[in-house]
Order: structure tokens, then sequence, then C-alpha cells
């Protein structure tokens, strides 16, 4: 019997039809099980997924714009740099760098209130608009009260994309692919990093007085042109569920098609029939339209995990880095940097590729408590300095990359297109992006008195406590997603029958 034929039946006999809030049975509503079926991703998925991932890049590249970009702009010396590239002073500067997290959180929340109107590619593809805007505008202002506009500008685009990016890539993704897809959203975040502090550090560079500068302006010129190609999203296909929830069901068929190689009749039944189902559900057994307050666990889960990415410590061990890499012999500070991000890059990289093979319960869990470990490490290293050696402290640093990257970075973004249903999942991600980029921004804002009343060794005791936590939220709070879909997931995490665990 058809997920049609069900709720048909339930109807005619009088009785309710199966919701996925209190379910006693479980049927593939959300995210049809197909990926035994003989259609596979099509060339045209991994373009799509490649194009929109421009989007994360220009997080990363705008993240850390600032990195390169410091020492020129607040020269404590402005006879010795070039002219017009000193524009601001310290403090200025720090309020410049920190304004890409307000932007982000307000971009966050339109992000997702405009693309569960216009759809998530073309809502990507509008990004590109205030990329270009802010980072030409950045090349051209002259004192700090623009600069800091365009940076919340920046933040906005910047926050757009990463409440979308996430929707858009789980949505068209097979089950067999949703993880090492959707970990590439992380992968490109990391490479924008290491874009922007390679292109910053070594080609957009200026000599002067025999000192080297970084020419922001002209990196600010790199920044617009990367978003130029998110206008590449408007010819690939719009999310089939996306289509299918507005009720354009040939759209939605015809998108799939182009999504997938091989027959995917099946998987377009199932798409319609999936759709069909979820207007039967998404009303409680009160008659009242269901919202995102129904799925109250998986709300609980997302924020927690986002709060926990910036609690990690990731920001500190950034921060630290390039002290930990001159006590260990490497005096330039812009290789450290690289070697750093570089490990980022090829770390994230091995969790694209072990993502559907290991669960992300497992992956978090235990890299949890990798990451709890390396800060004990460099707890003990501060605290014990003069009898601990530097490449210890290196050692913890390289630990804490390994369980960062490979888990906690990627997954917390995978998650959420993996525990909300489609017709909640644009607010679901917008609250995480505006989580994520608020915890942020308090972390970045605290982290100095916290590290002056605490000192080295305790700032990194906290932190591993707070992996410690992590460990234990994991353990008590998720369940495992791998292989399995949407509906099956939401069933267990909110009071429906247990569904069987499938195999990816």
């Amino acid at each position: 019997m058809t997920v049609s034929q069900q709720i048909i039946a339930a109807n005619e006999s009088g009785r309710a039809a199966p919701l996925v809030k209190g379910a006693t049975e479980s049927f593939d509503v959300e995210d049809p099980k197909v990926g035994s079926g003989p259609a596979r991703g099509s060339a045209m998925l991994f373009a799509a997924v490649f194009t929109c991932c421009m989007s994360p890049i220009l997080f990363g590249f705008s993240l850390c714009f600032t990195s390169p970009s410091q020492l020129t702009m607040t020269s404590a010396d402005p006879a010795s740099a070039p002219a017009g590239l000193v524009v601001m002073t310290k403090a200025q500067f720090s309020t410049y760098a920190s304004m890409l997290n307000v932007g982000a959180v307000v971009g966050a929340f339109a992000g997702a209130w405009i693309s569960d109107r216009i759809g998530r590619k073309k809502a990507l593809a509008l990004t590109a608009a205030p990329h270009i805007a802010a980072w030409f505008a950045t090349s051209v202002s002259g004192t700090p009260m623009s600069l800091t506009a365009a940076r919340v500008l920046v933040g906005i685009a910047v926050g757009m994309g990463s409440s979308i990016t996430p929707c858009y890539i789980g949505e068209i993704a097979p089950l067999e692919l949703r993880g090492s897809l959707g970990a590439a959203n992380q992968l490109s975040v990391t490479t924008g990093i290491l874009l922007v502090n390679v292109v910053g550090s070594y080609a957009t560079v200026v000599e002067h007085q025999g000192h080297a500068f970084c020419q922001w302006r002209q990196l600010a010129l790199v920044g617009a042109a990367l978003a130029a190609v998110l206008f590449g999203m408007l010819p690939m296909p719009e999310s089939p569920k996306w289509l299918a929830q507005r009720g354009n069901t040939a759209a939605a068929k015809a998108a799939l098609a182009r999504l997938r190689a091989g027959d995917c009749a099946a998987e377009q039944e199932a798409l319609v029939a999936g759709n069909e189902a979820n207007t039967a559900a998404s009303f409680s057994s009160s008659g009242d339209k269901m919202s995102l307050c129904d799925y109250k666990k998986s709300l609980v889960i997302c924020v927690g995990i986002m709060l926990y990415v910036q609690l990690s410590g990731i920001n500190a061990l950034l921060m630290y880095t390039n002290t930990i890499c001159k006590r260990a012999g490497m005096n330039d500070e812009n290789a450290s940097t690289l070697v750093v991000v570089g490990l980022q890059v090829l770390l994230t990289g091995v969790s694209v590729l072990i993502m559907d093979k290991f669960g992300r319960r497992t992956l978090l869990a235990s890299t949890s408590l990798l990451m709890c470990a390396a800060h004990l490490g460099l707890a003990a290293y501060y605290h014990w300095s003069s009898f601990i050696p530097s490449w210890f402290a290196l050692a913890s640093l390289g630990l804490f990359m390994v369980g960062f990257s490979i888990a906690l970075g990627p997954i917390p973004w995978l998650l959420t297109a993996e525990i909300f249903p489609t017709k909640v999942l644009g607010s679901a991600s917008s609250i995480a992006t505006a989580i994520n980029w608020g915890a942020s921004f308090i972390v970045t804002k605290s982290f100095d008195p916290v590290q002056d009343a605490l000192g080295g060794d305790g700032i990194f005791f906290l932190f591993a406590m707070i992996c410690l936590g992590g460990f234990a939220f994991v353990q008590t709070m998720l369940v495992e997603t791998k292989g399995r879909t949407v509906d099956e997931v939401i069933a267990e995490l909110h009071g429906g029958a247990r569904a069987p665990r499938v195999r990816a």
C-alpha cells in the first residue's frame, strides 16, 4: 500500500493518519529510501553542490579576511605603511572584525525567510549581490565607519548562505551520499580560510620601505570575484523537496530527474507521495498546524551542537597557534598559520570520505574525547611549561585539529538537515546559524578577559571540561542518522515507534 493509499484508507476508516509526533507506525514520508535503486547522483548533482559550495568558501574567506589584513590596517607606524592602507586603530579593528558575526545573525533569519519563499537556489544566487556590493565597498572605503558597514553587509550575505547551503545540499543529495556531500560544506569553509590566507599573505602583497604589506583592497576584490560565481546557481536544479512542498509536482519530478543518473521513477513517485503524507501529517491531533515547536528535541540537539562548536575551544586554539608554533621553532607567522589551516583542509577532506562509513554519533562522541585529551595536554603544557617540551603542545594542537575537523566542524551543519522535515527546515537552519554566529561573537569578545582571569592552563582545562560535557550531550541526546531517512530519525526523536536502523 502506498503512502497516499494509507492516508485515504485512514480517513475512510475514521482514524487519523499516522503522524510524525506520537506515531505508532513508521512510513517513509520525508526522505524516501531510494538509495538501493538504480538511480544515483548525476553530474548535475555534483555541479550543483560544487557551485553552491562557493557560499561556504566565501564564509571562510570573509571570516578570516582580517587575518592577513590586520597588521596593515592597524600598523603601529602609519608612516612606514603604504598610503591609504592604514585606516583604523586596534580598538576600531576589533569592532570591525566582530561585526561579521552581527551581520551573520541577521542574515541567517533573512536567508531562511527568503529561501522558503523563492526557493533554495534562487536565494543562494541572491546572496551574490550583497557580497559583491560589500567587497567592492571594502576595496574603496577609507574610514572605519564605512568599512564596518561593509563588514556588516558581508556578514548578512554570509549568514544567508550559511542557513541556505546545508538545506539545499541535504534536500538534493541521495541517501547514500548525504553525509559526504553535507561534509563538503565545512570542507569549503576551510578551503576559503586557506585561500584568503594564501592570497592575502603571498599574492596581494605590496613592498614598501623594505617591508611587505597585505594589499587588502585588492584582496577584497578577490572576494567580489568569488561571489560572482554564485550567480551560477540560477541554471542549477531547484530542490525537489521544496518544489513538492509548494505543490509543483511536475517541476519537482523534473528537478529530481536532472539530479539523478538512471531510472528515478520510484524516487519521483515516493517524493510526491511523501509530500501528500506530509500535508496530511502537518496538523497535530488537535487540528493545529504543526510548527518548529513540535520538534523540540530536534531543536535542543541543533542548538546544543551549535553551541558546542563555538565553546569547544577552536577559536582559542587558533589564537594560540602562533605562540605554540614559535615555541616549537616556527618563527614565520604566515607559515605557521598556513600549516594549521592546511591541516584543517586535509582532515576535513578525510571527513568527506568517511562520513557515510561511520555514524555521525560515533564520530562526534569519539572525537569529543580526543579534543578533551588535546585540551588537557595544552593545559598541562602551560602549567608546567618549564618541564614539558614545546613539541608536546604542537602535538596537542594537531590532535585537537584532527578531532574538530573530522567531526565537530562538518557534522553540525549536516545534522540540521537530518533531524527536521522540509516544512520547518528553513526556520531550523536559520536558528542554528544564528546560534553559531551569536556564540562566535560572544566567545570572541569574552576570550581575553576569561584568559586573563584563568591563565593559559586554566582556559584549556575549561575547554577540556566543555568537550567532556559535549561527549555526554552526544551520548544522551543524539540518535544515529547515518543511512536513515529523516522520517525514521524524527520518529525516534519525537515519541514514535523506534524505526529500524538501515544500513547505508
